[in-house]
């Protein structure tokens, strides 16, 4: 089967209406069309997830290798920060 779409698929979606309304206030505040705006949207709030996703699997293999800092050591740094000499900054193993 030939693609003739330019690689584009067309894609139905049901929305708040007032998401709808917001989404067409801003596409004329900036002069795009509510494509393009849903397009960007789609694409910025794939990318956000994808660099969370990935942040939190580094977090989590950081774990499991022991390489966390106890939530004593973190409060001690945090409520040193108003002296006249703070604590250093917690490290891993702390």
């Amino acid at each position: 089967m030939s693609d003739k779409s330019g690689g584009k698929q067309v894609v139905s979606v049901q929305m708040p209406a007032d998401l709808v309304a917001e989404m067409d206030r801003y596409g004329e505040a900036i002069e795009r069309p509510r494509p393009w705006i849903i397009r960007q949207a789609v694409a910025s709030y794939l990318a956000y997830e994808a660099e969370k996703d990935r942040a939190t699997r580094l977090s989590l293999a950081d774990a499991d290798a022991g390489r966390t800092i106890s939530g004593e050591a973190v409060k001690a740094w945090a409520n040193s920060l108003d002296q006249d000499t703070p604590l250093p900054l917690p490290k891993p193993g702390q």
